[in-house]
Parts: C-alpha cells; sequence; structure tokens
C-alpha cells in the first residue's frame, strides 16, 4: 500500500483586507469610505499631479523618469521648470507647476 498523499488546503482566495473593503473577524466585509492614498512610487506622483489638475502628465513625468514624489517635492521652482520643459508642459501648465508645484494655488 502506498501512504496516502498529503493535501494541503487551497490558500483563502479573498484577501483580509484591500484598499476598498476589510474582513471583520467574524467575516463580515466591510467597505472603506476611500481607499488610501497611493505610498509611492508612480502612483504617488500621478496622486499628486492630479490634485492639482496636471494629470494629463503622468504618462510624460513616467517616461522621463519623474516616479519618485519626495524627490520632486523637494525640488525648488528653477528645477520643477527643467521638470516642465522635460514633460513638454503647455506653458500655462508649467507655469502653475513651477510657481506652486505639487500645492493647490
Amino acid at each position: 500500500a502506498t501512504p496516502a498523499a498529503s493535501v494541503a488546503a487551497p490558500p483563502d482566495p479573498s484577501p483580509r483586507t484591500s484598499r476598498l473593503y476589510t474582513v471583520t473577524p467574524d467575516g463580515r466585509i466591510v467597505l472603506r469610505e476611500t481607499p488610501p492614498p497611493p505610498t509611492g512610487g508612480m502612483a504617488a506622483v500621478a496622486a499628486a499631479l492630479a490634485r492639482v489638475g496636471l494629470q494629463a502628465y503622468v504618462a510624460a513625468f513616467d517616461a522621463e523618469g519623474f516616479d519618485d514624489i519626495q524627490f520632486l517635492g523637494s525640488m525648488d521652482a528653477a528645477e520643477r521648470a527643467e521638470v516642465a520643459e522635460a514633460a513638454e508642459m503647455k506653458p500655462g501648465h508649467a507655469a502653475k507647476f513651477v510657481k506652486h508645484g505639487f500645492e493647490r494655488p
């Protein structure tokens, strides 16, 4: 006789929490009011651009390698002007980004 193979149970397909909901210990699903903010990378840059109405430039920032929100946030106006030029921003959008960065005017 061959020994019985040990069969592990498949992993639980539903996560205990997600960006949109959490599962309580008693199994209830509780929707979150709003998803948590992005924690970094291109998602954080995209969110910051969207906050100031410049979401049209997300792909350009990504293509040019501007994917670090802390680095971008530490730039002065002259450095932001270089980013705006590299991202080929329209003049009005560039002026807004150079003057205000990721802060709402």
